[in-house]
């Protein structure tokens, strides 16, 4: 698993390593373990707890006071911030596992057997996960979250509504055909970041349900009305999380990007990626700094390096 102190924010693996007892979160280390592993972008996302049960509520400066100058016997005037309150909702994945309790006995090992079952439950919530981030959109799916290209899907918006800065999403040319975006996100709390409730390992609820009794409901066709049943072990699985953008300059979005460039225009263009890179407020040097983007583009870039 990847070991990244220096960036200096907890990540979904340190809040489930800090979780109380050992005993207490042993349960849910290869469930982190496997999401870490198989979505990067939990590696570095930042987790922080909500101030609220079911959502979080931030503070966005939009504007910096302006400090005055005076000699002696003199003052100045107050001054203030310009602050917008930005409240998101968090999301609640949830799934059940089960497995039939006499294939679970005639396994070599059996609860690593029934582990491997549960954790491709654990790769379906990274899945989702995954699309929310990228593609959620409460108005189409209310149980979900805004992803980041619901909330930056326009070529004139200016970040936290300050026009001394330019827009942050970038036209890649591309006006028919297959389209794909690349992202710069600088990660950090106050920045772009992960939220979950409080309280709980990253969100993660797994739950041994034990030995219970499996119903099937009664063939039909004039045979017998009584159910066929028999014994399966159930985990219940459940992740609460969110995504919170608190400054909106840290993503920078080229959107309408050809992904099979070099058979056509509008691939990528070195330009776009500097020129968004450097309207990061850390300049693309800052810890957290990430670039997202798929593999067919990532082809290009590396094609380009070399």
């Amino acid at each position: 698993m990847a070991d990244v102190p220096q960036l200096g924010y907890t990540t979904l693996v340190d809040v489930i390593n800090n979780y109380s007892t050992a005993d207490a979160r042993a349960v849910f280390v290869e469930a982190a373990r496997v999401l870490d592993r198989m979505c990067p972008l939990i590696r570095y996302l930042p987790m922080v707890p909500s101030n609220q049960i079911l959502s979080n509520i931030a503070v966005r400066t939009d504007s910096l006071p302006i400090p005055g100058t005076r000699r002696f016997n003199t003052g100045v005037q107050p001054t203030a911030a310009k602050n917008t309150q930005i409240s998101d909702v968090m999301a609640l994945f949830e799934a059940y596992s089960e497995v039939d309790k006499e294939l679970y006995r005639i396994q070599n090992n059996p609860d690593m057997w029934r582990m491997d079952q549960d954790l491709n439950h654990v790769e379906g919530f990274k899945q989702l996960m995954e699309s929310l981030l990228l593609y959620g959109n409460l108005s189409q799916d209310p149980g979900s979250f805004n992803g980041l290209s619901t909330r930056f899907n326009n070529l004139e918006s200016y970040p936290n509504g300050d026009m001394s800065w330019v827009p942050n999403v970038w036209n890649g040319g591309q006006t028919s055909g297959a389209c794909t975006s690349a992202w710069f996100l600088e990660l950090g709390p106050q920045k772009v970041y992960g939220i979950y409730p409080p309280n709980t390992p990253g969100g993660f609820n797994i739950e041994n349900l034990g030995e219970v009794t499996k119903e099937l409901p009664a063939a039909t066709g004039g045979g017998p009305s009584l159910n066929y049943m028999y014994q399966v072990l159930r985990t219940h699985l459940t992740w609460r999380m969110g995504l919170q953008v608190n400054d909106e300059r840290c993503a920078q979005r080229i959107a309408n990007i050809n992904p099979t460039g070099f058979s056509g225009p509008n691939g990528f263009d070195e330009n776009y990626f500097i020129e968004a890179k450097n309207q990061l407020p850390g300049g693309g040097e800052a810890p957290g700094t990430v670039l997202l983007m798929n593999r067919q583009l990532k082809t290009q870039v590396d094609i380009r390096a070399v």
